[in-house]
Formats: C-alpha cells, sequence, structure tokens
C-alpha cells in the first residue's frame, strides 16, 4: 500500500474519514487511522481504500446527467420551438392574408376562431374590419358601375332626344327660311308649309311632354291618388281600336268594377300605349287578346297579339327609351321610341310593373299588374302647390344638342 505522506498518521488519530492521495499522486484513498494497543506496545491501525471505484461512478453519473441535461434541453427547445410555432402561426397567416389582400383578392380571411385568446381575439378582429372593408368597397364599387350605367344611360338619352328633336327642328326651319327667303310664291304653298309647321311642331311638343313625364317619373316626382275604374278605362281602349281597326279579330275578357288606386289620365297613357304598340306593330288581320282579371289584391292587364313578334336580340331593350328595333330609325312604324318606357316607369311609379312574355303561336304578349290599393306619395295639386311657394323654383330639363 503506498505510504501516508508525511508519514505521520497521528493528525488521523480524530476517528475522521480523510482523503489522501497517494504518494505518486496516482490515487485517492479514503483513510481511517485507529490508535490501539498489543500488549504494552502503542500500536495505530490505518486503514484506506482506493476511491478508483467512487470516481468512476461519480464520472459516469456526470456523463449521465450531462448527457440527459442537454437531451432534455434540446426537447425543451424543440417543443417550445413547435409551441410558438403554433401560436405564431396565425399572424403569420394574418401577414399573408395582408400581403395578398394588397395585390387586390380582397376575400382572403384569417379564419383564426376566438377562443379567448390574444391571438384569437386579434384574427376575429382582424376578420370583421376585412368584413366592413369589403362590403364598403363593393358598396363603392357598385355604386361607381351605377354612376358609369347611368352616365352612359344619360349620354345615351340626350343623344336621342337631340336626334329625336332635330327632325322637327330642321323641317320647321327649312319651311320657316323658305317663307322667309320667298320661295313660297302662291298661297296654297304657304299653306302647305304651314301645316307641315304646325305638324312638326305638335310632334316635337308631344315628344318634349313625354321627355318631362320621364323627368318627373324618374326625379320621384307624384302622381294623382285617385279611385280609377281600370275596367273602364280598357273598355274605353277597346272602343278605340275598334273604331280605327274594325276589321281586326280582337277577343276581350274583361272583370267589370276593377278599381286600383293612381293617377287616371297616366293609367289611361299606360293602356294606350300597350294598344297603340299592337295596332303599330301587327298586321291589321293580326288577332288580339285582351283579358283583364283582379285578385289578391292585385289587377291584371294581358294584351296579346298574334303579330310578328319581337326578335330575342331585342327582347332586354324593348323598355329602354328611344329604343326601336327599326335600325333605320325610320318612323313610319311607331313614334320616339318611348311609349312603353313611360308605360314601364308609369306602372313603376304606381308599385306595379309591365312584363313581356311571347304568344304562344307567336307574336308579343304584354301584362301589367297593378296593386288594387298603392299609397302614393301626395296628391299632384299639392306638389305643384309646393313648387310655387316662396323661395322654390321649379327645376329645369335640360335636353343637349
Amino acid at each position: 500500500m503506498p505510504a501516508i505522506p508525511g508519514g505521520n498518521p497521528a493528525p488521523l488519530l480524530n476517528g475522521r474519514i480523510a482523503e489522501i492521495p497517494s504518494v505518486d499522486k496516482s490515487l485517492d484513498y479514503r483513510v481511517l487511522a485507529v490508535s490501539g494497543n498489543i500488549g504494552p506496545q502503542p500500536v495505530i491501525a490505518v486503514l484506506a481504500a482506493p476511491m478508483t471505484g467512487i470516481d468512476a461512478s461519480i464520472a459516469v453519473l456526470t456523463r449521465t446527467l450531462l448527457v440527459v441535461g442537454l437531451a432534455v434541453l434540446a426537447l425543451i427547445l424543440i417543443i417550445g420551438w413547435f409551441i410558438i410555432r403554433r401560436d405564431l402561426r396565425p399572424l403569420e397567416d394574418m401577414t399573408t392574408t395582408a400581403e395578398r389582400i394588397s395585390e387586390g383578392d380582397l376575400s382572403q380571411r384569417v379564419g383564426v376562431p376566438d377562443d379567448g385568446s390574444e391571438v384569437g381575439r386579434l384574427g376575429h378582429a382582424f376578420d370583421t374590419m376585412l368584413d366592413q372593408i369589403q362590403a364598403l368597397f363593393d358598396s363603392q364599387h357598385a355604386a361607381l358601375l351605377a354612376k358609369e350605367r347611368s352616365e352612359r344611360k344619360l349620354r345615351q338619352f340626350v343623344a336621342d332626344a337631340s336626334h329625336e328633336l332635330r327632325t322637327p327642328l330642321t323641317a320647321v326651319r327649312g319651311y320657316s327660311e323658305l317663307y322667309r327667303a320667298g320661295g313660297l310664291a302662291d298661297e296654297e304653298a304657304v299653306s302647305q308649309a304651314m301645316a307641315r309647321i304646325g305638324s312638326e311642331s305638335r310632334r316635337m311638343a308631344a315628344l318634349v311632354e313625354d321627355l318631362l313625364l320621364l323627368a318627373r317619373l324618374d326625379q320621384g316626382r307624384p302622381l294623382r291618388n285617385d279611385q280609377v275604374p281600370l275596367s273602364d278605362l280598357v273598355n274605353d281602349a277597346l272602343l278605340d281600336l275598334r273604331a280605327v281597326e274594325p276589321d281586326r279579330p280582337i277577343e276581350a275578357v274583361v272583370q267589370p268594377e276593377v278599381v286600383v288606386s293612381g293617377d287616371e289620365d297616366r293609367l289611361r297613357q299606360v293602356i294606350g300605349n300597350l294598344f297603340t304598340n299592337v295596332r303599330v306593330h301587327t298586321p291589321v288581320d293580326a288577332p288580339v287578346e285582351v283579358a283583364l282579371s283582379a285578385r289578391n289584391g292585385t289587377a291584371s292587364l294581358r294584351v296579346a297579339d298574334h303579330g310578328p313578334g319581337i326578335d330575342t336580340t331585342h327582347v332586354e331593350h324593348i323598355f329602354d327609351r328611344f329604343y326601336r328595333a327599326d335600325t333605320a330609325r325610320t318612323r313610319d312604324r311607331g313614334g320616339s321610341g318611348l311609349g312603353l318606357s313611360i308605360a314601364a316607369s308609369v306602372a313603376a311609379a304606381h308599385g306595379g310593373e309591365i312584363d313581356y312574355s311571347n304568344t304562344p303561336g307567336g307574336g308579343a304578349t304584354f301584362t301589367l299588374t297593378l296593386p288594387r290599393e298603392h299609397e302614393l306619395a301626395k296628391d299632384e295639386e299639392e306638389a305643384d302647390d309646393a313648387e310655387d311657394a316662396p323661395g322654390t323654383e321649379p327645376e329645369d330639363v335640360t335636353i343637349g344638342a
């Protein structure tokens, strides 16, 4: 056994175990020195055990703890990374959504459920904000489209009105300049010129009246609200049609005492336009079917002819103003193209509508539907009084040249 350093065990005789290196420092020992006597001779017994096994166990334990600690730390880092990534994914989705929205796709949403967490509440608030932004954007886009359509229709309306007014104005101006230049030598020529000026002036006045009526209806101006005997109006129109075209086959079924609320003059104009449409656009021998009925609080007038009908390419425009299927814009088969548009506008002002359908076997069918009780805004006379009140001026309708 290696010698005890210093050779004197006296410091170890306190009964405690001490760790002492060997003389060559190659090993450590745990040493216990015990004193005693063998006979008269004092004896010191030294017990020593090498620390090799304990040091090896401590080294193994240290390495084990180090490896396990590093593994646990790596596992904690990996789990923490996944947890952080999971919790931050909604924020990344918000970033991606914001980038797509900046590219113009307003339909993108984060889709984070509101689970009460900060990220959930943020995602829900983000989606709610996007919904409001898209609703506002859609509203503005629809308003812009409506404005564009309105401006396009206004430009077309002004162009068509100018075209319609140009012909009578040109005729009146031509005859007046011809008379002024002395081109009308005899009384018969003057009389003929005055007759043409009168007819063109009346046609121009009728056109202006139609335009003013459409302007009133577009502005929501009130109509009269009287009890109108619709059956009488239809019978009157039938009498007029039979008087003008006595050879036309007419089949009429008119329910008596059908009364609606509205403006009698305007409703009479609507019915007259429907019958005039039949008379102008169908042969004189084409049969006509007229039916007036009332039920479930509505009155329905059906005017069906068996003429050539309307081509499918023109159906969607038949209620447009100044629209005529005759591309040459001749007037020998119709007026200015305002009849059906006025009828549709008047019907809408009474809370009703006019529908078009093909007549079985060929022809055109127009159905006027009106509520029997419809509350119009105010009496026309009250509206006129309001226009004449101090501080107010009537609005002008300007038609561009």
